[in-house]
């Protein structure tokens, strides 16, 4: 007899495999300027994602994935392998992260850096993910907000500082436990910042989205994501 292995709980693993139209996969909300495009691969390699920053512009884009379906209750992870073609030094923008906010465009970005300090924007109100910012200090960061109040904060409270490389790939990682009292990211396998606080939930216990995205800014940078992986609950 064979036993199900399956959860109720959402998971989803996405390699871009097999794609050539991205306004085709319909689970998939794109906000198409920034350009978001499949990027050619070579025969055997996995589908990457690009998104194309222009240089001197000021949008905002990326794909937000499903719907507000998942929230912090049973605990968060999202893992995604990135790159960036280039680091730029002012108000480029890219990240990963879950949100509150459910829309077919990303007019607002969750949060703004400088190089020691974290600012949350007033929409969304609730958003945890691990963002670089060309006029933040130079790392990737951990940040949280739970009803527009800044919880997460890697800039004031660093764990190991890892920027990243141009034309190298990185693999992110966001773990929520049950609840969202406790936040770890990671890049690469290194702990770049941690949330703990027993009474305030990095967010609410509201809906939330999955997102990639970016805001352009001073330098043209593409932003590669060669897969996605997130599921309701911590990594197995």
């Amino acid at each position: 007899m064979t036993t199900a292995t399956g959860s109720f709980l959402p998971e989803i693993k996405e390699h871009f495999i097999g794609w050539d139209v991205v306004a085709d996969r319909t689970q998939f909300a794109v906000d198409t300027d920034p350009a978001v495009e499949v990027l050619a691969t070579a025969a055997g390699a996995g589908g990457v994602i690009r998104i194309t920053m222009d240089a001197g512009q000021t949008n905002i884009g990326g794909m937000l994935i499903g719907q507000t379906q998942w929230d912090i209750t049973n605990g968060l992870y999202y893992e995604a392998r990135v790159r960036l073609t280039a680091i730029g030094a002012a108000q480029e923008r890219t990240g990963i992260w879950f949100t509150d906010l459910q829309e077919d465009t990303l007019s607002e970005y969750p949060f703004t850096q400088t190089s020691t300090a974290l600012t949350a924007v007033a929409n969304p109100e609730d958003a945890v993910g691990i963002f670089w910012e060309g006029d933040g200090p130079g790392s990737w960061v951990l940040a949280g907000q739970n009803s527009d109040s800044i919880t997460a904060d890697s800039i004031a409270s660093p764990k190991k500082l890892v920027v990243p490389v141009a034309d190298a790939w990185q693999v992110l990682a966001l773990s929520v436990a049950p609840g969202g009292n406790y936040v770890t990211a990671h890049v690469d396998g290194v702990l770049i910042g941690e949330y703990k606080n027993n009474s305030t939930p990095v967010t609410a216990d509201v809906p939330l989205i999955p997102v990639f995205g970016v805001t352009e800014g001073a330098t043209g940078i593409n932003f590669d994501v060669d897969y996605v992986w997130i599921r309701t609950g911590l990594a197995a």
